[in-house]
């Protein structure tokens, strides 16, 4: 009795394994149909959306950038689709904008378009949404607001500011010049002279090229930045977004 059950479980078992072979490319179809179709109707771009590079569900558009040189591969969108051009950063809609004076009028008259941002895991993390580059929404209107007015105090727009400027640029010179015409790397020297250029109008004080200190501030400001345009930065505000 019990071997004749076993055989008829068996039979059923194999009936539906069989059953499940043959429906499989059909569900496996029917599931990504539904995706795509999921994903289509949740990204649907308004008539007027500027043009970009065609996108595949989840990924966007990231398969179309190359991971060393993702720069040149805008330049050959911007070849394509024009100066404003969309690009979905996997499941992040983007618009880029290129141009100096396009970019000028967007940030000058049409601000209000462009106070939320995708904030990274890192960023929530180090800055807790604060910070004139950091911040986002009303916190970065109302920052930005007290930026423009504080820096306007301390000479920003005047001759003092480019007397400041001018200053910097003779100890940049200075200090290039005692590389004695071999070849270097002037990252870290550029950066800072526009440090100190801030530095000067904030605290009254600029910062020698040589200050340990203040070049491990540098390096270590560069070195968030790095990493938060990193691809695993990229993947977790990816997966911070989705959930």
């Amino acid at each position: 009795m019990l071997a004749a059950a076993g055989s008829l479980v068996a039979v059923i078992w194999a009936s539906l394994y069989l059953r499940i072979l043959l429906y499989l490319p059909t569900l496996l179809l029917s599931a990504l149909t539904f995706l795509f179709l999921a994903d289509f109707l949740k990204n649907r771009r308004p008539k007027n959306y500027p043009p970009g590079p065609w996108r595949l569900p989840i990924l966007g558009c990231l398969f179309h950038l190359d991971p060393k040189q993702p720069h040149l591969s805008l330049q050959q969108f911007v070849k394509k689709y024009g100066n404003v051009l969309s690009l979905d950063f996997a499941n992040i809609p983007s618009v880029v904008i290129t141009g100096m004076p396009l970019i000028k009028e967007v940030f000058t008259q049409m601000e209000h378009n462009f106070l939320n941002r995708p904030v990274s895991l890192l960023r929530k993390h180090l800055f807790n949404k604060n910070g004139l580059i950091f911040s986002s929404g009303q916190t970065w209107k109302e920052q930005r607001r007290f930026t423009l007015m504080t820096l306007r105090n301390f000479g920003l727009g005047r001759k003092s500011l480019e007397q400041r400027i001018q200053e910097e640029a003779h100890h940049l010179v200075d200090v290039i010049r005692e590389e004695g015409g071999q070849p270097f790397d002037p990252h870290f020297n550029i950066n800072n002279a526009v440090s100190n250029i801030i530095c000067s109008i904030t605290f009254g004080k600029r910062f020698e090229y040589h200050d340990g200190q203040f070049q491990e501030m540098l390096k270590l400001l560069n070195e968030a930045l790095c990493l938060e345009s990193s691809l695993m930065c990229h993947v977790s505000t990816l997966i911070s977004q989705e959930g």
